[in-house]
């Protein structure tokens, strides 16, 4: 007996003992069983199981054992016609067989096509898991063809190479190495695109050549997005790593007379004695807030932040034709900014707010309006005090709190920030600096990490990192204290640079 619960889906009463079942890689549970044949003896079975030509079981095992158990002689079945399916297998397993015989590319999208056959026979689920099928995992498709899950993985990495440059590769000597071929695939398209040209034209011979005068015409065509190469004789080649200083410049001209002013240099304090003198603790150098502005943010862009503190970050910004938007939780310093920036800046480029940073709050109607995000939040554990009176202060508070409180500010962030293309390399980052806190016998609170998190809740990716090496003068003082304790002296700060694509 036939019925159809849909013109393209036929439904047919097949005896149980015709049913024939493949090796199952999960066994059922008696407890879903049970379940399952309670909710049938109620219900009657509202799912059939799918099986295909052959009468071999595709899903539905649990459904199965459950109408068996109920005594039932035959089941509701959906029958599909993997006759094609089974044939394109056969034959991609007999090319797999043949590996000396195609190339790396052709070997990428045979794996890549097994997965897809394996999936739409109900095999292989392309995401999430329904424990009611036998899945095939990657595990298992590796050792079909004999090769470690590592070395599978390898192989199938060509696929990330765009199309036409696959179909310009495949049948040429330059697909036959998969080193190549798997460098090839981690470059973007643009560079794909540039090394198959030099290859396919024959003004290269080798992969290896095409690789590095490819990545060179690159460079030089890079000039058309107004990369500033003089940046390389300032700081040298960016790295992860790096140092800033508080050299004499106009820009440190400028931050000075915040950073310096009498009623803010010691806002923020150490509580760190050297003999009679109190050390303030590490403020940031206009150097290196330049080299952020100047590095990730896009020219005349609309720069974010809402930790400014002494607002060398939004100075740096100002001072390199950038907009600016400022929030912080001390009086002082918002009106001694104002100040400063009204003297040097056209007052239309920049809003300062004393207020929370966290929520803001005068931007809860907007979105996507922001350019870049520059901050620098205070340290966790407590190791900074801002205005110990204030309840918005980040600095007043515990370390889950804190963590609450961050992860609320990311999502602000997220609305507010623009969405950056990488293919047209264009960038909107979110740059936050962050530290570590140690916290005795329970070890360190690494706020990288943290941060990390939150940023990844929020829908964010971790774009890259910077390594800020400093020179603290509590290594003076805090020399001793880590000897015993076998602490290393903290000398850097991390930036993490997010974007939302």
């Amino acid at each position: 007996m036939t019925t159809a619960i849909r013109p393209d889906v036929i439904v047919e009463n097949i005896s149980v003992q015709d049913i024939k079942i493949r090796f199952r890689r999960r066994l059922p549970t008696d407890t879903k069983v049970k379940e399952l044949a309670s909710s049938i003896a109620n219900l009657s079975l509202l799912n059939p199981i799918t099986i295909d030509n052959r009468n071999y079981l595709v899903s539905g095992y649990h459904r199965l054992k459950a109408v068996q158990l109920l005594g039932h002689t035959h089941i509701p079945c959906i029958r599909k016609d993997f006759s094609k399916l089974y044939a394109e297998l056969a034959e991609i397993e007999e090319n797999d067989v043949r590996t000396h015989l195609i190339s790396k590319i052709e070997q990428a999208e045979n794996i890549v096509r097994r997965e897809e056959i394996y999936a739409q026979m109900g095999k292989r689920m392309s995401s999430g898991f329904n424990s009611d099928k036998a899945l095939i995992t990657t595990s298992d498709l590796a050792d079909q063809v004999g090769i470690s899950k590592r070395h599978y993985r390898l192989k199938r990495q060509p696929i990330k190479i765009v199309q036409e440059v696959r179909d310009q590769l495949r049948h040429t000597k330059f697909a036959e190495v998969l080193t190549d071929m798997v460098k090839l695939s981690q470059q973007d398209p643009d560079n794909q695109r540039k090394i198959c040209e030099l290859l396919i034209s024959g003004k290269c011979s080798t992969f290896k050549r095409a690789f590095v005068e490819g990545n060179i015409q690159m460079m030089r065509k890079a000039k058309e997005y107004k990369i500033d190469f003089d940046m390389k004789a300032r700081w040298g080649t960016p790295h992860s790593i790096m140092r800033f200083t508080k050299a004499a410049s106009d820009l440190q001209s400028i931050c000075n007379l915040v950073s310096k002013d009498e009623e803010l240099e010691w806002i923020k304090r150490s509580g760190i004695h050297f003999g009679e003198t109190t050390i303030p603790v590490y403020a940031m150098a206009a150097d290196h807030a330049e080299f952020l502005v100047t590095y990730y943010t896009p020219e005349e862009g609309l720069v974010l932040d809402n930790f400014m503190g002494r607002a060398t970050n939004g100075i740096a910004s100002l001072f390199h034709g950038r907009r600016f938007i400022g929030y912080d939780v001390n009086k002082k310093n918002v009106e001694r900014t104002r100040e400063v920036m009204k003297e040097h800046f056209e007052e239309d480029k920049f809003q300062l707010f004393h207020g929370d940073g966290v929520t803001l709050e005068e931007f809860k109607d907007q979105s996507e309006i922001l350019d870049a995000v520059i901050n620098d939040p205070p340290y966790i554990l407590k190791n900074e005090r801002y205005n110990p009176t204030s309840e918005i202060d980040l600095s007043n508070l515990d370390v889950d709190e804190f963590m609450e409180r961050i992860e609320y500010n990311f999502k602000q962030l997220y609305r507010l920030i623009k969405t950056s293309d990488f293919e047209k390399k264009t960038f909107y980052p979110v740059i936050t600096k962050v530290g570590t806190g140690r916290r005795g016998n329970q070890g360190i609170y690494d706020m990288d990490l943290e941060f990390q998190l939150a940023a990844k809740k929020a829908g964010f990716v971790l774009h890259d990192k910077l390594f800020n090496q400093l020179h603290s003068p509590w290594g003076a003082v805090n020399w001793e204290r880590n000897y015993i304790n076998k602490y290393v002296m903290k000398n850097y700060e991390t930036c993490l640079v997010f974007m939302k694509f």
